[in-house]
């Protein structure tokens, strides 16, 4: 069942200007990880409404159970959350009628409409899903960081440094590369993990890449291929209660190469779906009857012309009042392409406003 009068609801009452704003209090990503936690019955603030689970096998949706404020809780034995990372609603709506699983999904189980965070992107969305933090909270807002306290810039996902100073910094070895890592890329970052622990569930992770995060422990796959498999595998060697996360990230990647409306887009969806359909196919009976298995997005995406994509480093007025390191280089823009942080110096907000007014952007000040 998709639920159209939702998409209808979050449209109403969160879109302005063509933009639709996060949806904080209800039907947002950002409130996936604390759901999860509901249903264990692990401590959390800001689930997704109850009736996302309407018409889900193993899920109750009556008055608060157990004691649990969230008014649902779940009778199976492990829960198994997918990330099709970039894979957003309109694509969902139009791709659904022609893949088998999909068509399954929305059939047979509850498809909710979910505004993303902001900023509607991996870096900021995926950290928030495994902490239940929002940007704001965890500070992972963009791709690209700058700490003024430190006068560092640094990539937030594994805290590389890309200019400012070296002192405080840690020297990490990487393959064949010594890089310089900022130990306040995961300040303020607090994964859910260990809170599912302390509820007693057996936490797992499963992702195309090696990565490390207290209280989980950590899986890899090799190409897409492998994934359905490697999910069921992982899945049935948990213990119970248990949760799994599975992370696929092709989507988004062929996405951001070549857009959403092209063959290379319908052949990584069509892998995506079917190393799904193998996941469920692979779990032995008595796991598949007590497993719940949530599929969401952290976003979607837009196409865009490259022809009339704006470069904001030919603007000389923005580049000229950007602030400046302790070493005279200008701080670079922060954020990403589609969430530009400008740190600017003192005195010079308006005048960069005035410079930017031309763009179909929205410019924010603080």
């Amino acid at each position: 069942m998709l639920r159209t009068e939702i998409e209808r609801q979050l449209r109403d009452e969160h879109e302005e200007g063509g933009a639709v704003f996060p949806a904080y209090e209800d039907y947002c990503f950002g409130n996936v990880s604390d759901t999860i936690a509901a249903l264990f019955g692990a401590d959390a603030d800001r689930p997704l409404p109850a009736d996302v689970f309407d018409g889900v096998d193993g899920v109750t949706t009556d008055d608060a159970t157990d004691g649990n404020a969230a008014g649902f809780g779940t009778s199976v034995d492990r829960i198994v959350t997918v990330v099709v990372d970039g894979y957003g609603l309109d694509s969902w709506k139009r791709d659904q009628g022609d893949y088998d699983f999909l068509g399954r999904l929305t059939d047979g189980g509850t498809v909710t409409p979910l505004t993303s965070v902001y900023p509607s992107e991996t870096a900021a969305a995926i950290t928030t899903f495994e902490t239940g933090q929002l940007p704001c909270e965890h500070g992972r807002t963009g791709w690209n960081v700058y700490d003024p306290e430190t006068d560092r810039s640094f990539l937030p996902l594994g805290g590389r440094v890309k200019a400012g100073p070296e002192a405080g910094a840690a020297h990490v070895t990487a393959g064949d590369e010594a890089v310089l890592v900022a130990p306040e890329a995961s300040t303020g970052v607090s994964y859910h993990y260990d809170r599912l622990a302390d509820a007693g569930v057996d936490c797992h992770r499963l992702q195309p890449f090696p990565e490390s995060s207290p209280g989980v422990t950590q899986h890899e796959y090799g190409d897409l291929e492998e994934f359905g498999a490697r999910l069921a595998g992982v899945t049935m060697a948990s213990a119970t209660p248990g949760y799994v996360y599975g992370y696929v990230p092709h989507v988004d990647a062929v996405s951001h190469d070549s857009g959403t409306e092209g063959d290379d887009f319908q052949s990584t969806l069509a892998t995506v779906c079917e190393q799904l359909s193998a996941f469920v196919a692979d779990l032995d009976a008595e796991t598949a009857a007590n497993t719940l298995l949530l599929i969401t997005a952290d976003h979607g995406h837009v196409n865009t012309d490259p022809d009339r994509n704006v470069d904001l480093s030919d603007n000389e007025t923005l580049m000229a009042n950007l602030r400046r390191h302790a070493d005279g280089t200008p701080v670079c823009l922060s954020g990403s392409m589609r969430n530009v942080h400008l740190h600017l110096q003192e005195g010079t907000v308006e005048e960069t406003r005035r410079a930017l007014s031309d763009l179909d952007a929205h410019v924010f000040t603080r």
